[in-house]
């Protein structure tokens, strides 16, 4: 110390600090999908749907949906519940399905209401060119107010892995909006499949009534269609 003045840092090292604190901060928010202020909603109820029937597709094969279910978080202050429709198509290896097209639809009582991620629908997956390159997500984020913030995040890990398929030339369309309603179109490619087919289907909807949905998934092909269905509720 001299002549009783302190040192300070070099201006340029200031600098270099203040850049290196701002790159770890979006370095951090980048390595996440959930923003600051973000609540994170438990699925604290939860109903299997039953497995639907074996249907036989026309030409040879069978297809079947599984793994159905809703899951639902508390009621927020506006008595509004957020909860899930999930289900996995099947269809069995050897099933004359090439060239099909394939419609799922779930759907849900009038006054339902649909969840809006930021950006669009709270349905997976999404419209895509090429199904095996859609990446599955672990969370959705959707418009929600619960605990003082108006974004929601909830879990998704249990129905999907790191992508939805791993079987190429498959194309996703969403039929266009219909309330109470979720429409996937897809494309299924030539040939017949060589392992059993496994489509998983998730949308998430808000309610102030008893969670409620049916799930339903017809297969069309020249030599003609094949429908499986479910449906169910929370207990009231």
């Amino acid at each position: 110390m001299a002549d009783g003045k302190q040192t300070r840092p070099p201006r340029g090292a200031l600098i270099v600090i203040a850049v290196g604190l701002v790159a770890t901060v979006f370095a951090s928010l980048a390595s996440t999908d959930k923003p600051l202020g973000a609540a994170t909603l438990e699925w604290v109820e939860k109903s299997p749907l039953p497995d639907s029937r074996v249907a036989s597709v026309p030409g040879g094969g069978q297809m079947q949906l599984t793994e159905a279910g809703i899951r639902a978080t508390e009621a927020n202050v506006s008595d509004y519940t957020l909860y899930r429709v999930a289900a996995v198509l099947t269809i069995d290896a050897g099933s004359a399905v090439g060239h099909g097209r394939l419609l799922c639809t779930a759907r849900t009582p009038i006054g339902t209401e649909i969840a809006k991620t930021p950006k669009s629908r709270a349905a997976y997956p999404r419209s895509s060119e090429e199904l095996i390159k859609q990446g599955a997500p672990k969370t959705s984020l959707v418009d929600f107010s619960s605990h003082s913030a108006e974004l929601a995040s909830v879990d998704m890990a249990d129905v999907f892995g790191d992508r939805y398929t791993d079987v190429r030339g498959i194309v996703v369309e969403w039929a266009p909006y219909r309330a109470n309603r979720q429409t996937w179109q897809l494309g299924l490619p030539a040939g017949k499949p060589k392992a059993p087919l496994r489509l998983p289907f998730v949308s998430i909807w808000r309610t102030q009534a008893t969670p409620t949905a049916s799930m339903a998934c017809t297969v069309e092909t020249a030599a003609g269609p094949a429908t499986v269905r479910t449906a169910g509720s929370l207990p009231g």
